[in-house]
C-alpha cells in the first residue's frame, strides 16, 4: 500500500507543477459551469418546475455536475496506449508493483490535484456569484461524498477496460473519444436522465453509466428518497464488483496477449 500511496503522491505533485495547464482548466471548467447554469435558467424561464425538480436544484445540479468533471478526469486509457506504442509496457511489467493498482494510483494523484486547484477555487466562486445551495443535512453530504467516490471508481473501470483494448489493437483509434460521447450523454453530466423518455430511462437503468453522474447529484439536490438513496449507493456497490472482475478478466488476458506477442 504504501507503493502505491507513494505513486499517487508524485503524481500529485507532478499535476500541481504546471501552473498554466491548472487555470487554464480552471477558466475552461467556470466557464462551462456558466454556460449550464444560463441554459437551464432560459429553459426554466416561466416554469416552476420539471419532473418535480425546480430552479434551484436544476442549477445546484448543473454546478455540481461541473464540479465533479474537474475532478472526474481519468489518463489510464491514454497510459496504457503510450505504453505499449513505446513498448515500455515490458518494462512495467517486472516492477514490484500490480500494473492496474499502479496506474490507478496515478489518476488517484490527478483526481486529488483536481480537486485542490480547480475544485476547491471553483467551489468559492460558484458559492460567491451564483450562491450554490448546499446539502440541507450532513446525512446527505457524507451519502453524496460515498456516491462521488464510487462513481469515479466506476468511471476509471470503464475507461481502463477501454485502455486495455490496446493490447490487441495497439491503438484505441475513436474507441475513447465513444466512451466519452457515452458517458457525457448516458451519465446525467449534462441532461438529467429524469428528463428522458420511460422506456429509456428503463433500459439505461441496467448500465452502469447512470450511476457516474445522476446518482450522486440526484443525492446533493435531494431529488432521491432516503431509500431510493441507499439502493442508488448499492447498486453503485454492485457495478464496482462487476467492472472489477470483468477488470480482471480483461487484464488477465491481456497478459497472456503480450506472453504471445513477445514469443
Amino acid at each position: 500500500m504504501r507503493a502505491y500511496y507513494y505513486i499517487a503522491k508524485m503524481k500529485l505533485l507532478v499535476s500541481l507543477t504546471y501552473r498554466f495547464d491548472v487555470f487554464a482548466s480552471f477558466g475552461t471548467n467556470l466557464l462551462i459551469i456558466i454556460s449550464n447554469i444560463y441554459l437551464w435558467k432560459v429553459a426554466y424561464n416561466g416554469i416552476d418546475s420539471v419532473a418535480g425538480i425546480n430552479e434551484t436544484q436544476m442549477i445546484s445540479y448543473a454546478i455540481v455536475s461541473g464540479l465533479l468533471s474537474s475532478v472526474f478526469s481519468t489518463s489510464v486509457e491514454v497510459t496504457i496506449q503510450e505504453k505499449i506504442a513505446s513498448g515500455d509496457i515490458v518494462i512495467d511489467f517486472f516492477r514490484p508493483t500490480n500494473l492496474i493498482a499502479q496506474y490507478f494510483s496515478e489518476d488517484v494523484g490527478i483526481a486529488v490535484s483536481s480537486l485542490l486547484s480547480k475544485m476547491v477555487p471553483l467551489i468559492a466562486v460558484t458559492l460567491f456569484l451564483f450562491n450554490l445551495a448546499l446539502p440541507v443535512n450532513f446525512i446527505t453530504f457524507v451519502l453524496f461524498i460515498v456516491s462521488a467516490g464510487l462513481s469515479f471508481i466506476i468511471l476509471w473501470m470503464i475507461s481502463a477496460i477501454i485502455g486495455l483494448l490496446c493490447f490487441w489493437f495497439i491503438q484505441l483509434g475513436d474507441f475513447g473519444a465513444i466512451k466519452d460521447g457515452i458517458v457525457f450523454l448516458l451519465s446525467g453530466r449534462f441532461i438529467p436522465l429524469w428528463l428522458f423518455p420511460k422506456g429509456l430511462q428503463r433500459v439505461l437503468a441496467f448500465l452502469p453509466f447512470q450511476y457516474v453522474y445522476q446518482t450522486p447529484l440526484s443525492i446533493y439536490i435531494e431529488q432521491t428518497m432516503s431509500e431510493e438513496t441507499y439502493k442508488a449507493i448499492f447498486i453503485q456497490f454492485v457495478w464496482v464488483i462487476i467492472l472489477s472482475l470483468l477488470l480482471f478478466l480483461t487484464w488477465k488476458k491481456a497478459k497472456n496477449k503480450v506472453q504471445i506477442q513477445g514469443g
